[in-house]
């Protein structure tokens, strides 16, 4: 993929087969304000680049993605680590530890009948899928209890626990936990 968003719009611009003129006219530009985008000589504003996208049917990302590979895999039983909340309950990160992606998905497996684990409250959210048992989530001053199938997605931001209900039909419940930090 092509470096600069100049660049990228000249690639799709001749890809497409449009002149300078031809866009300008889709896009209420000039030819030669287009030009210089195309040359580096100036920087698009934002609400500009979203009609650039437009007129060459694509999306704006398109002229910010980095083309490194978005598809991410972790193998079963390849997680980088567990973490261990409590003696009774252990997280699985299920997706890469990738610094660049604000998306973290966990699976926790909490023993029955476990103390509840107190969640550092951050800017951002979660959501919770019970995939086994039944869990006891307390999110600000609303506790609610999830049986398998059920979800919860709530601020990050109140405090919030989860713990297992005692139950004969679970000997544990798993939870996947999705944080997405804002920047």
């Amino acid at each position: 993929m092509e470096n600069s968003i100049g660049e990228r719009v000249k690639s799709l611009r001749s890809d497409q087969g449009l002149t300078l003129a031809e866009l300008g006219a889709k896009v209420n530009l000039s030819t030669s304000y287009l030009s210089q985008i195309e040359r580096d000589r100036t920087q698009p504003s934002l609400s500009t680049l979203v009609n650039i996208a437009k007129a060459l049917n694509v999306e704006p990302r398109h002229f910010f993605e980095t083309g490194e590979n978005s598809t991410l895999i972790v193998q079963a039983g390849q997680a980088s680590s567990v973490e261990y909340l409590n003696p009774e309950t252990a997280c699985y990160p299920l997706t890469p530890e990738d610094a660049t992606s604000n998306l973290q998905v966990y699976r926790v497996m909490i023993h029955p009948g476990s103390q509840p684990y107190q969640c550092s409250p951050y800017s951002g959210e979660e959501m919770c899928f019970v995939l086994k048992g039944e869990l006891t989530v307390v999110a600000g001053d609303e506790t609610h209890t999830l049986e398998a199938g059920d979800s919860i997605h709530y601020d990050a931001l109140l405090l919030h626990s989860c713990r297992t209900v005692h139950c004969n039909r679970a000997s544990s419940s798993g939870a996947v936990r999705a944080m997405m930090e804002s920047q």
